[in-house]
């Protein structure tokens, strides 16, 4: 048994826009999973960004447990879905890079943790869909995307009972910090409900039927880390999880 596990975090990319360097593509990830993993007990490896299948199942094979990190909108064409007006920028080779590295990792059945858009490509991944902006919903709902400091929790979410989450937590509701423009549309059948907006918005949910852990929440956990127990609860579970499997 590892006394500290290896937690891989898929990277992307970022390009720069000005000088000296203008165009120029690097690997990177937000500094906030990296603590994040660090302070749960974990080691945290970026696994870089590529669309080498081979390279792509070696990252899986160094690491005990995955995150998916947040980002652009999912391309709509991965869920039988034209683009529509309000979609924002899309990186459909990242798309694939994550699909590549959940399909690595739970042959692995390794643990594996969804934030934001990580929790829309497991579920689309799965078969799932994206409503593609707030205002395409069949009813009215709240402000997801807050212009509000990362660390501002402004909005709640309900914990569904006989879920991960409700063993995870002592509330039954409690509230966080949001910053998207999507949500999840139809959830994949083999996902479960853990956590609910007061709009009906899906905040988390569980995969009832994988071996082991995968789990994902729609907000953003890693930037709430610092100064939040249920964010501190959320990167203690996959790390645990990854030291025990």
């Amino acid at each position: 048994m590892k006394d500290k596990p290896i937690i891989g975090i898929s990277g992307s990319i970022i390009i720069d826009s000005g000088v000296p360097f203008p165009g120029y593509h690097r690997s990177y990830v937000n500094d906030d999973y990296i603590d994040s993993v660090i302070q749960a007990g974990g080691i945290p490896f970026i696994i870089p960004f590529n669309t080498e299948k081979k390279v792509i199942a070696d990252q899986i094979d160094q690491v005990d447990g995955l995150i998916l990190s947040g980002g652009h909108d999912v391309d709509p064409l991965n869920y039988n879905e034209e683009p529509r007006q309000k979609l924002t920028a899309t990186f459909p080779e990242r798309d694939t890079f994550d699909f590549t590295l959940i399909k690595f990792a739970e042959e692995k059945q390794i643990p594996i943790l969804g934030i934001c858009r990580g929790a829309q490509i497991l579920n689309v991944y799965h078969g799932g869909t994206i409503i593609q902006d707030l205002s395409y919903a069949d009813h009215e709902l709240l402000r997801h995307a807050q212009p509000a400091s990362p660390t501002t929790t402004t909005h709640s979410v309900s914990v569904k009972e006989n879920t991960i989450f409700s063993k995870l937590f002592n509330e039954h509701r409690f509230t966080v910090n949001s910053f998207h423009h999507q949500v999840l549309g139809k959830l994949a059948d083999n996902f479960e409900v853990g956590l609910v907006a007061p709009d009906g918005v899906i905040e988390g949910f569980q995969n009832t039927t994988y071996s082991n852990l995968e789990f994902a929440v729609q907000f953003h956990p890693e930037m709430l880390h610092r100064i939040s127990p249920i964010a501190q609860t959320i990167f203690k579970t996959i790390v645990n999880q990854a030291k025990e499997s």
